[in-house]
């Protein structure tokens, strides 16, 4: 019943603005004060009002400075604004307030690999991977296996992916940066196999099709190469993977 009173409320605070017209509610707790304006100001980010999502998440952390949840809310919203040192700041507060945060610990994961702190980022991963109270290891196994990739560590990471197709044998996104490993391992039969694994569940991105066109040159496929390299320039004419495509057709690049 909560739960249903928030949301609908919730929608009434996006449609009015950011106005806190629960104050001459009665009954209202810190608590529900807290998930309120943090569950509001995630629907500001959502909709990419960014300063009305900063004045929520301000009034959540104003309630309970120390809330985990307010806190990771907030640090994703730093993200955002590029205020990268205040992010780290928040899900560090976010963690220490519960460890168990594993929403959190992956993202921070991801923050750390983003400003090449691999160790650091693969730890937080490591740890979310390892808690018996995720429901959901599979999503810290790929983003470890993305910070493994961003420090050389290839076979490392093409463990995690593997890992993670056991629970998500479809998942595009794991497929490509398989792909990925694969290939920096020149393992260009593997990379072919995982591309078509991908293409079939009906993951076709930019970065995946430039993909498949260096891995059928490395395999000497250069008639497949060449239809990927046209489905990539008719489906995303003038994106940075077609000029990194004409650089590689012309020979400027080996990979």
């Amino acid at each position: 019943m909560r739960a249903k009173y928030l949301a609908s409320l919730l929608l009434i605070l996006v449609i009015n603005g950011c106005a806190p017209i629960w104050e001459d509610e009665s009954g209202w707790d810190p608590e529900q004060r807290v998930e309120l304006y943090t569950r509001l100001g995630l629907e500001y980010m959502a909709q990419n009002r960014l300063a009305s999502a900063l004045e929520a998440m301000n009034d959540a952390l104003a309630v309970a400075p120390d809330d985990s949840t307010a806190n990771h809310a907030m640090a994703l919203l730093k993200m955002r604004l590029g205020e990268t040192s205040d992010a780290k700041t928040h899900f560090d507060q976010a963690l220490v307030s519960d460890p168990g945060n594993v929403g959190a610990r992956n993202d921070y994961g991801s923050y750390l690999c983003e400003q090449g702190k691999w160790t650091g980022g693969a730890k937080q991963f490591e740890t979310a991977r390892d808690d018996p109270f995720n429901t959901e290891p599979y999503v810290s196994q790929y983003g470890l296996g993305v910070c493994l990739i961003g420090a050389g560590e290839f076979r490392a990471a093409q463990e995690q992916f593997r890992a993670a197709l056991v629970a998500k044998p479809k998942s595009t996104p794991v497929l490509y940066q398989s792909a990925r490993a694969s290939f920096k391992l020149e393992e260009y039969f593997s990379a072919r196999a995982f591309l078509e694994r991908m293409f079939g569940a009906g993951g076709v991105t930019a970065d995946s099709l430039l993909l498949a066109v260096r891995t059928e040159r490395k395999l000497g496929a250069d008639d497949l190469a060449k239809e990927y390299a046209a489905r990539l320039r008719s489906a995303y004419p003038g994106s940075e993977q077609v000029e990194q495509l004409n650089v590689l057709m012309s020979g400027g690049d080996n990979g």
